[in-house]
């Protein structure tokens, strides 16, 4: 499995978006998008009106935020 966590500095859900990931014992990637050039251009490129961090990736599909993590971990 393959995840990729696109964070930013000083995001409460971002940490605790890894944390929940790290209590599963799952590897993750995580890019930083704390440049707001980046991170606005990294919303535009994905559409659907996502405008927050954390956004997770599983196997290249988009999870969404935390508490999309959360409910996808659960299932």
């Amino acid at each position: 499995m393959k995840v990729e966590i696109y964070t930013k500095d000083l995001c409460i859900w971002c940490d605790r978006a890894k944390g929940l990931l790290n209590a599963h014992s799952i590897d993750f990637n995580e890019i930083d998008l704390s440049d707001d050039d980046k991170r606005t251009k990294f919303y535009e490129n994905i559409g659907n009106n996502v405008k927050t961090v954390p956004q997770i990736f599983i196997d290249g599909q988009r999870v969404g935020g935390y508490q999309d993590l959360r409910a996808w971990l659960d299932a």
